[in-house]
């Protein structure tokens, strides 16, 4: 059987930022010299209008920045900030995954986690098996570090669990508080990040296996195949680094560029060895790495323009969650009713992109 995805969850902290609190909390943090009609451009050039922000608080926008005064934080305090956020979004989006798969949560035999803004051991998975009532001896899997594709790594794993062994049940769990890295300098592609980002958590639950019950819903879709690329000559386009005062960002205007010169061969390649063309996708969940990127993979494979709307409107509405934000993409898509193949796509440090082709099944069949 082909594995495939049963549920998914989202879940982001509970403090919303529109656009007017997120300027406020740049100019609380960034230094006199950087010129404030800056931070308003590129929130205006950002498509976003809101996003979910753990380093806020009620009472200020830069509540978690504004307690350290004119210095940033160093990274310890910023693993606490990302510890004590990460912990509640994974617990909610991974309860509403398992609750919509069908499946109980002391049946699942592997979890695979992801999250590149934050380390901790125990970390969350062995939150995730405390708070959920996972088996004690279920298998575990952790990708770190991996950037805004690490979901499609982290499915991919859950793929290959599933198709090793019928009775596997994977629960995946993306989990990000890119709020905890905002950056105090002058460098404008650290305030296009700082710009960008929010945070969020996304879950979905992976098996070749359809629960047996009358009440369980079937398969949303079918995880047909993951594939990557390193681009060539890439090395510093996008780099993610861990330094004394958080993780760093490093962003060369050069991306859009590269990821067009390197996507249309490649994705005819992958879709051509399972018998498919750029017009047999009903669906593209593409990473918003920013409107740019989006525009570039939809100009790059002479997509129409709506092919982005689903990307843009995850932009719009969360931020770029890094790795948990293909996922949000990804569930709005099947959600919203897409019958046929998917491609999802992501890119991150590398420069490396990810694609997974998923087939989403007819609205018949999902209900």
């Amino acid at each position: 059987m082909i594995p495939s995805i049963l549920g998914f969850g989202c879940a982001h902290p509970p403090q919303r930022m529109d656009t007017t609190r997120w300027l406020a909390l740049a100019t609380a943090i960034a230094p006199p010299r950087v010129d404030r009609s800056l931070l308003q451009r590129l929130a205006d050039r950002s498509g976003i209008n809101q996003r979910w922000c753990a380093a806020a608080t009620d009472n200020h926008p830069a509540g978690f920045y504004a307690s350290f005064g004119s210095l940033p934080p160093g990274t310890a305090a910023r693993m606490e900030l990302w510890a004590g956020a990460v912990r509640p979004m994974a617990f909610a989006a991974c309860s509403d995954a398992i609750r919509t798969s069908g499946v109980q949560a002391s049946s699942i035999t592997h979890l695979v986690t992801a999250s590149c803004t934050g380390f901790a051991a125990p970390g969350m998975d062995q939150w995730l098996i405390r708070d959920l009532g996972l088996a004690p001896s279920i298998r575990r899997t952790n990708i770190g570090f991996m950037g805004c594709h690490a979901a499609i790594n982290a499915v991919a794993v859950a793929r290959d669990a599933a198709r090793a062994d019928v009775r596997a049940r994977v629960l995946v769990c993306c989990g990000e508080v890119c709020s905890a890295h905002l950056h105090y300098g002058e460098r404008v592609d650290q305030w296009i990040a700082n710009t960008l980002f929010g945070d969020g958590a996304a879950a979905v639950v992976v098996s070749s296996g359809l629960p047996q019950t009358p009440e369980a819903p079937p398969s949303l879709g079918a995880i047909i195949d993951a594939c990557s690329l390193v681009i060539d000559g890439s090395e510093g386009a996008m780099t993610w680094e861990v330094g004394d005062s958080g993780f760093s960002m490093g962003l060369s205007a050069e991306v859009p560029a590269l990821i067009e010169r390197a996507l249309p061969e490649w994705i005819d390649a992958q879709l051509a060895a399972r018998g498919l063309t750029r017009s047999s996708i009903a669906g593209w969940a593409i990473h918003p790495g920013g409107p740019r990127v989006i525009e570039s993979v939809v100009r790059a494979l002479g997509l129409p323009t709506e092919a982005g709307d689903a990307s843009r409107g995850v932009l719009r509405d969360y931020g770029n969650m890094s790795s948990a934000t293909l996922l949000f993409i990804l569930e709005r898509l099947v959600r919203g009713g897409v019958e046929g193949p998917i491609v999802a796509l992501a890119f991150g440090p590398g420069l490396s992109a990810e694609m997974l082709l998923v087939s989403a099944l007819p609205r018949s069949q999902t209900g």
